[in-house]
């Protein structure tokens, strides 16, 4: 039986690169082959990236992924995400509805450290910090 993958979102990546909190899940994800992550946490990565060694980080960090390009069948469903909870009168980030679409047509699990982004997202799984490397 192979281990799933699982989709680091962006608050996830940034730990990694500081060393903390949900970032030493995803050293274990790197390592075990299992990162996989959306094209829109390469654009989060890179916003404002202040210098050379900063972006340098990024694209080797990004290089250890398995990047889910932005396609129809994503975009639909995170336009679908957005109604569904705009009807309910919740808001979501465009992004993180995206890193959501990303993992449920995939079909799995978010490791993130902020869980409160994707709790109103209906059937999302959460790899949360301290369990993740297991999922």
């Amino acid at each position: 039986m192979t281990t799933p993958d699982i989709l680091l979102d962006t608050s996830a990546l940034i730990a990694f690169l500081r060393g903390d909190g949900a970032g030493h899940d995803a050293r274990k994800i790197l390592a075990q082959g299992r990162a996989v992550i959306s094209a829109i946490s390469v654009y989060e990565l890179f916003a404002g990236v202040r210098s050379e060694v900063h972006r340098g980080q990024r694209i080797e960090l990004v290089a250890l992924t398995r990047v889910v390009p932005l396609d129809e069948p994503i975009s639909r469903r995170a336009a679908d995400l957005f109604t569904a909870l705009r009807r309910r009168g919740i808001t979501v980030d465009n992004e993180d509805l995206i890193i959501a679409a990303t993992a449920l047509e995939r079909g799995i699990a978010v490791l993130t450290e902020n869980a409160r982004h994707f709790e109103a997202i209906p059937d999302v799984r959460l790899a949360l910090p301290g369990d993740a490397a297991e999922v």
